[in-house]
Formats: C-alpha cells, structure tokens, sequence
C-alpha cells in the first residue's frame, strides 16, 4: 500500500504581513493611546473626525501606520480574489505597487485641484475623511476577509461580489453623510464640487471597470 504525502502550502508570506501590519496597529497604540478606539469606531461616529478637524492639519505617525496598513490589506485582499494556488510574492508586490501609486497619485491630483479652486480646508477634510474611510474598510474588512478566503481554500465569487458591494455602499453612503454634515460649505461651491466628484471619484472607477471588464 502507497502512502501519499499532502501538499503542505508555505504560509510564511502572509503571515510575516499579519505581523507586520500587527506591528503598525501596535505603534499606533503606544504612540496615541486611543487613537485606534476613536478610529475603529469612525465608521459609526464622527467624533474622531471632528476632532481631527479641530486640530491644525498635519500629517501624524499614526495616519501614515493605518494607510500603510489599509495598502497592505487590500493588496492582500485583491490578490486573494485572482484565486491564486499558492503565495507569489512578486505578484502581490505588483498589486500593492499598483494601488499605492493609484491612490497616491489622486490624493496628490486632488489637492492641487483643491488648490487651485481655493478649497484647500474644504477638499482637505473630504480627503482626510474619504481616506479614514478607505483605510477602516481596507484594515478592518477587506484584509480580514481576505484572510479567510485564503486559510480556507473559498473560491466563491457570489461572496466576492457581496464583500465588494458592502464596501462600495458603505463608501459612498459615508461620502454622502459628510456631504450632509459640510452642505453649507460645498453649496457655495456646488458647481466646483460636482465637477470634482465627477472627475476624480465617479471616472477613475468607471475607466478601472472598463478595463477590468476589457481584459
């Protein structure tokens, strides 16, 4: 009687980013104490935001962690959606080069258009508050799932799409509510604004899709 040996697929990839990204959380924590209390509960309160707002403007240690952190699991999370057997590397060293240079490309887009319509506070907290947004889902949602579809072999794509709608509805109903919260400031400039959504958050997704869909 043969015995068969089973496949044992080498994890150490993705764990050495859970530790990583568990490093980051951790810094957050002793650098601010309830740093990561207030932004965990940002997507059910604007208390962190207001308070934030209320502060003279600077990016902090903290917000650099949580986006690093939010790139890494969302690189994770689209790589693990392209159903791949077994962990490479270089591919999702691709993935992740290719959504920090998207993201970092539009925020820095967008500012200089901030800039050059005179909106810098106004389109300063819409970034601020679109990325808190982004990096809560991408940290807290997306990576963990992520997790879990790849430590437990799921390849089901009606799940795939419920994750990524969840994601797009809870993104787009927390951009209306602070377009709810800021109306007076954005109604002065509603004509700049408008242009602003159309060109830099409903385009680029809808060309991502086209190609998506092309290829």
């Amino acid at each position: 009687m043969f015995s068969a040996l089973r496949p044992v697929q080498d994890h150490h990839w993705v764990i050495s980013i859970v530790l990583l990204i568990l490093i980051f959380l951790v810094v957050v924590k002793w650098n601010k104490t309830n740093y990561i209390i207030l932004f965990f509960n940002s997507l059910f309160s604007f208390t962190f935001y207001s308070g934030k707002f209320s502060e003279k403007r600077k990016i902090d240690l903290p917000e650099v962690l949580l986006f690093i952190s939010s790139i890494l699991g969302v690189s994770f999370f689209i790589f693990v959606i392209f159903n791949q057997e077994a962990f490479s590397i270089l591919f999702y060293l691709q993935i992740l080069f290719l959504v920090t240079i998207i993201l970092l490309s539009k925020y820095f887009i967008e500012k200089i258009i901030g800039e050059l319509f005179e909106l810098n506070e106004l389109i300063g907290r819409y970034l601020f508050y679109k990325q808190g947004i982004l990096s809560w889902l991408g940290l807290f949602f997306l990576f963990p799932l992520g997790l879990l579809l790849y430590f437990q072999n799921i390849e089901n794509s009606t799940l795939t799409l419920i994750s990524i709608g969840i994601s797009v509805l809870v993104y787009v109903f927390k951009l209306f509510s602070f377009v709810g919260l800021y109306q007076r400031n954005i109604l002065a400039y509603w004509f700049y604004f408008i242009l602003y959504l159309c060109a830099f958050e409903i385009a680029p997704y809808l060309i991502i899709f086209k190609v998506i869909k092309i290829n």
